[in-house]
């Protein structure tokens, strides 16, 4: 891939994004380069640094904000973000379904919309910064003190019926829900996907985490957690965030038209120069404490009169001057003394890479290597399907189709696929077997095949009991439906609310057989296309007009609509 023209976004502007800017600059004429911090202080310097470096022919923009939050929230400081009706809306906003309008809400969504990038680097640490809850384990008690009966309203000696829900129960489900990384990274992937898609963009490399530095299970550190030895709790969430993470971008990888690659550095990244003043300790600014004298130890009493005590005898200055030390700044926002340098970067503990290490392989997979695209390593290792296989599955399909014919019924659905796909197979099906071929489905007329789909289903009792028994409901022409006492579309029903056409339209696009003729000359359409693009060259995909296999002809049609995996050579 060449680089000059391009625009790349840059989302992130720490050790590993600040270096990548700065090779781009030094070494290739992009067009634009964006910079997305999530500050914007940070976004300021590190803007001005680069347009000290960048030539004059490469524009340096930049942007800030919350990349994992709604567009509308993402200049809100995590302070902010304090405020009950702000966090609730965040919850809301990652519990709803995966809907258009959700995903181009989002911020990174709105990102790649604004700026239109070739290229996206995403050198954000997701794992540590995706939630919203300071202390997952804490909420995670809370939670389980409402459970057990043992914390709020719910003590021992409350009332056995659940209570109203007060402004603090409220608080600890929105905390709970809040620290779920799964439905963030989520939302954040598939807005992605959908922004590829809206705007072309050609290339998404994320750098990414092991979680432990490269180190194994008897990591000893805790990642700033005080109450545990080993592996923390606050460790476990980033590493199972960043498991997730990769999870999705995988997937995405395997989606047409999304080039995704993976760069994950094995050790701590980098630092910056060393300096002596004030520092952070598990991201807060220290103060100065001090005890000049000891104090008694009282074993039957409670630990806070202790420290009361200490407070006293050591009163604390009004303006608490910060504590100062030889420090170096280091990779994920943490400052470390000298002997905790040693330490975590000696030979068999996180040990270190540069950030221009990191930075030089990001580039080259950029330009097209895959030796640190971990995807491409993945792919190779993985057991792909086989020859064995796809015979197997023949002789299969063939002893199903002979019992279908034995028993004289149709094998169409079970459910298992979910609904949209049941519901798919199953217009397939009826409208190929109502006009009798692939070829007469594709070219009678539209209301007359609605007409004969709608006829074979009233007819044809097996059939339609295969759908109303898994949930499906049947939309017939003229405002007529067929449905059994359960629907697995919409999953909820409001007994008050009213039915409108709206509705009906979303459910028969969720998970309805819709025979309306709207929907039938939809699927005559989408099989004239199957058919002009499989007499274009050879196809992988049983079509034959009468010895058709209705999976197969929904294969070719998820094929042609972006909903396939990547195929050589077809």
């Amino acid at each position: 891939m060449k680089l000059g023209g391009k625009s790349i976004l840059i989302i992130g502007a720490g050790e590993v994004g600040n270096a990548v800017a700065e090779d781009l600059v030094k070494r290739f004429d992009p067009a634009e380069i964006i910079i997305h911090t999530s500050r914007q202080q940070t976004m300021d310097m590190r803007v001005g640094h680069l347009k000290e470096m960048a030539g004059p022919r490469t524009l340096l923009t930049g942007s800030w904000g919350d990349i994992f939050a709604p567009h509308e929230l993402t200049h809100r400081s995590r302070s902010e973000i304090n405020d009950r009706n702000v966090r609730l809306a965040l919850a809301e906003f990652f519990l709803q379904p995966s809907g258009e309008a959700q995903l181009r809400r989002t911020t990174i969504y709105e990102l790649i919309s604004r700026h239109r990038p070739h290229i996206v680097i995403d050198a954000v640490n997701s794992a540590s910064v995706c939630t919203y809850t300071e202390d997952p384990h804490q909420t995670c008690g809370e939670l389980l003190d409402l459970a057990r009966g043992t914390g709020g309203p719910r003590a021992a000696e409350a009332p056995a019926e659940l209570p109203a829900v007060t402004p603090d129960i409220a608080d600890v489900a929105t905390d709970a829900l809040l620290s779920l990384s799964t439905p963030i990274l989520h939302r954040y992937v598939d807005s992605l996907r959908r922004a590829m898609a809206d705007f072309q963009v050609e290339r998404f490399i994320k750098v990414s985490t092991t979680g432990l530095g490269g180190m194994g299970y008897n990591c000893p550190y805790t990642h700033g957690s005080v109450t545990e030895f080993g592996l923390s709790d606050a460790l476990v969430g980033k590493i199972g965030s960043a498991g997730v993470l990769h999870q999705l971008l995988w997937n995405l990888h395997h989606t047409a038209g999304c080039d995704v690659r993976l760069v994950i550095p094995a050790a701590l990244i980098g630092w910056e120069s060393v300096r002596h003043g004030a520092y952070t300790s598990r991201g807060r600014p220290v103060a100065v404490q001090d005890c000049s004298r000891p104090l008694p130890l009282h074993l039957d009493r409670p630990l806070g009169e202790h420290v009361a005590a200490s407070s006293v005898a050591e009163p604390v200055a009004e303006d608490e001057p910060s504590a100062e030390m030889v420090h170096v700044p280091a990779g994920d926002n943490s400052t470390y003394s000298r002997a905790e340098m040693s330490l975590s970067t000696a030979l068999g503990q996180f040990e270190s890479v540069t950030r221009e290490e990191v930075a030089a392989a990001v580039l080259d997979t950029l330009l097209g290597s895959t030796r640190f695209d971990l995807f491409t390593a993945m792919d190779t290792a993985s057991l792909q399907s086989s020859y064995l296989a796809a015979q197997m599955r023949t002789s299969t399909l063939t002893s199903m189709r002979q019992l279908e014919k034995a028993y004289d019924r149709p094998s169409i659905v079970s459910g298992n696929l979910g609904p949209t796909i049941s519901k798919d197979l199953l217009e397939l099906h009826v409208l190929c077997t109502a006009a009798g071929s692939l070829e007469q489905a594709r070219t009678m007329s539209t209301t007359v095949l609605a007409s004969s789909a709608s006829a074979l289903v009233r007819e044809d009792v097996y059939l339609r009991q295969q759908a109303l028994s898994i949930g499906l409901a049947v939309l017939l022409p003229d405002d007529q439906w067929l449905a059994g006492p359960r629907l697995s579309v919409p999953s909820r029903i409001d007994p008050e609310a009213k039915v409108t056409r709206a509705d009906i339209d979303d459910w028969s696009r969720q998970g309805w057989v819709d025979l309306r003729p709207a929907r039938v000359l939809h699927w005559q359409e989408n099989l004239r296309r199957i058919e002009q693009d499989a007499s274009a060259g050879k196809t992988a995909f049983a079509l034959d007009d009468t010895a058709y296999d209705v999976g197969e002809v929904l294969a070719y049609h998820y094929k042609l609509t972006g909903q396939a995996r990547r195929i050589k050579g077809l």
